[in-house]
């Protein structure tokens, strides 16, 4: 078999983390911003001093992560030659696969990605975000004797059960805006609105389908959520009792 090379498309990639990016900043800063405004002045310069630092690690993390990333998929490829598959990385290390020891091949979609998940007796092979991706499919198929089978299960969040997950706070929301709310419920206030968000926004992390990362197996998309949105809830617990004086020594 004559040599071939498959690149990775970084383009694509780097169009779509640039956005992802930029949408976790602006929550971040929106989230900084309002709760700024809501504290009073007293407590405006402890919040910013603990999650202003957090912000600046954030984007340096993300800026490390971003140039790692594209880093990695411009400098590596796919070849295949002489009956194996090569998947090199970005500092030239690679995992090879005997084509005739390929058990099976899976084609599914990974956050938003066009991935092959090529599987061995050993071991899962996953290939993401590749160019040429129906030509490296052909040429699989036609060196091991496998035939692709497709995954048509796409996890898409913005569905309408997505909206059914926050019914409970658009409810709550409303009733915000009901006549006399206020005297009637105290608890009935945008401060608890967004309490009640975010408990949403856990739950609906927590219960999320995702499908198997065969690259990092102890990375979790949702695990991350979960936590980034535990902190932000065990913040507005503390904001909202040392509003009602929770805090304050008696005396």
């Amino acid at each position: 078999m004559d040599k071939r090379v498959f690149s990775y498309n970084a383009d694509l990639f780097r169009s779509k983390l640039l956005k992802r990016t930029a949408v976790v900043l602006s929550l971040f800063l929106l989230f900084l911003a309002y709760n700024t405004f809501q504290l009073p002045g007293s407590e405006r310069l402890k919040f910013l001093s603990i999650f202003g630092p957090m912000f600046l690690l954030l984007v340096w993390f993300l800026r490390k992560n971003f140039i790692k990333q594209v880093d990695m998929l411009k400098n590596g490829r796919i070849e295949i030659e002489g009956g194996v598959l090569k998947q090199f990385d970005a500092h030239g290390s690679c995992a090879t696969i005997r084509l005739k020891d390929i058990e099976k091949i899976t084609q599914d979609d990974f956050r938003s990605y066009d991935r092959l998940v090529v599987e061995t007796k050993e071991k899962f092979y996953p290939i993401v975000n590749i160019k040429e991706l129906d030509s490296l499919r052909e040429t699989l198929e036609e060196a091991s004797g496998q035939k692709t089978e497709f995954d048509p299960v796409k996890i898409d969040l913005m569905t309408w059960k997505t909206a059914v997950w926050f019914l409970p706070s658009v409810i709550f929301v409303a009733a915000t805006f009901l006549p006399k709310t206020f005297s009637f419920s105290p608890l009935l206030n945008q401060e608890t609105a967004l309490l009640i968000f975010n408990i949403n926004l856990i739950l609906f992390f927590l219960y999320m389908p995702e499908k198997k990362n065969y690259v990092l197996p102890g990375f979790s998309f949702k695990r991350r959520m979960i936590f980034m949105s535990g902190i932000v809830f065990l913040f507005q617990v503390y904001v909202n009792l040392e509003r009602v004086g929770f805090f304050r020594k008696e005396g």
